[in-house]
């Protein structure tokens, strides 16, 4: 976290030939070096909760405080909706009003490729879920080349594709990983399920020889360790409580709030595993 609600980086790339030092030859013209900046800021929006309660209801449950329940409540859905808008978006439709805006949390996910690695976990029209497995834990090493980010990341992925991976078998039908043994393969230092991330597919468009061509690319995996994302927001936009009584209807009515922001701060600091199912 950072106490402000904006987000911004700003980055220059210094891996290449142009960016090294050079020698000089007596008498030669010294070169200067050029390069751009990449550029990016992430804008705060508001995120709430809001949930009422007749005071009938209130009054009349006696067996536990029931407004401390509801908070407690209230509390815990505004954090999980933080955390998947985090991860890979709230999933409403864009004219959802009710959406939270990916230009202000920008989920792992669908982030620029700058940010997000998108690795193909490429297969057969036919392959089977063992086939599935192994290929992404293959890709998920070899795409390590690329990460960039802040130490030894965490794997987010379901609980059907992390059973499938733990029921790979070797050649005389013994479990090939347990917990531990498959954390050292794909190098994370753990593997998180997430159930939202179930049955999830990305959509896009390419261009190929003057053709616009659609994918579709189910999500199998995200590797990124959250450090590398940073959540900001001011003292105005911290989480706040607020409480009210609708003397109409009787009602106690409660609000949870919070505004921030949200993105990437490191170039290459995730990894998105995707299906990529050949044509049949």
């Amino acid at each position: 976290k950072t106490p402000f609600s904006k987000v911004k980086t700003t980055f220059a790339d210094i891996t290449g030939d142009a960016a090294r030092a050079k020698g000089y030859m007596k008498g030669g013209l010294k070169k200067e070096e050029v390069f751009t900046l990449l550029k990016r800021e992430t804008g705060p929006c508001t995120i709430y909760k809001k949930q009422k309660l007749d005071r009938d209801d209130i009054i009349d449950i006696v067996d536990f405080d029931v407004v401390a329940w509801i908070k407690g409540e209230m509390r815990l859905m505004l954090d999980e909706e933080i955390a998947r808008a985090i991860l890979v978006g709230d999933g409403r439709l864009v004219d959802d009003p009710d959406k939270i805006k990916e230009d202000c949390i920008r989920p792992i996910w669908k982030d620029a490729d700058l940010y997000s690695i998108k690795a193909a976990v490429e297969v057969a029209h036919d392959a089977d879920e063992d086939t599935v497995a192994n290929a992404m834990i293959r890709k998920s090493i070899k795409a390590r080349k690329d990460y960039k980010g802040s130490g030894n990341p965490t794997l987010y992925t379901t609980e059907s594709q992390l059973a499938d991976m733990l029921l790979l078998e070797d050649g005389v039908g013994r479990l090939k990983y347990t917990m531990e043994t498959l954390k050292q393969a794909l190098r994370v230092t753990n593997i998180v399920t997430v159930p939202v991330m179930e049955n999830l597919v990305r959509t896009f468009t390419v261009t190929e020889g003057g053709v616009q061509k659609t994918y579709s690319r189910p999500l199998l995996g995200i590797i990124v360790n959250l450090k590398d994302y940073n959540v900001g927001a001011d003292k105005g936009g911290a989480v706040s409580l607020f409480d009210d009584f609708d003397i109409n209807y009787n009602q106690q009515i409660y609000l949870i709030e919070t505004r921030c922001s949200g993105a990437l701060v490191k170039p290459y600091s995730a990894i998105i595993l995707e299906l990529d199912r050949a044509a049949s």
